[in-house]
């Protein structure tokens, strides 16, 4: 699995790397700054702690696991209503490829960031 977000100094490139020097193991993992969580969501372990100093971060990630149903409910239909956007838009731009065109996407950027701002917060969506 992919991480959630992106995370300035995040380890997604580096797995490669990272996976090698991993012994196998049986119990508990602790990940003491998750970040985006590349390694974490890489290895899927079954049983695990996680933290950051970023509380906000934290605060994300225990909305999304405490909403999950929520969550993936609002982005399915989001995504619905992205790609037919989508499909608008590249109609418009092949048509006229040196104008700018509108994006009815743009507001759903907002309403995604203003979601996860939500979530962070622990607001009831």
């Amino acid at each position: 699995m992919k991480p959630l977000v992106k995370y300035r100094g995040g380890k997604s490139k580096e797995i490669p790397h990272l996976t090698k020097h991993i012994p196998q193991y049986n119990g508990r993992y602790i990940e003491p700054f998750f970040g985006g969580g590349a390694l974490f969501f890489h290895l899927e372990p079954k049983r695990a702690i996680i933290n950051d100093i970023n509380s906000k971060l934290i605060a994300f990630y225990l909305g999304v696991k405490d909403n999950f149903e929520t969550l993936k409910t609002e982005l399915s239909e989001i995504e619905k209503l992205y790609v037919v956007n989508r499909r608008k838009f590249e109609e418009l731009k092949s048509k006229t490829p040196d104008e700018r065109v509108d994006d009815e996407n743009e507001p759903i950027y907002y309403q995604i960031r203003d979601m996860f701002n939500d979530l962070t917060e622990k607001k009831i969506f």
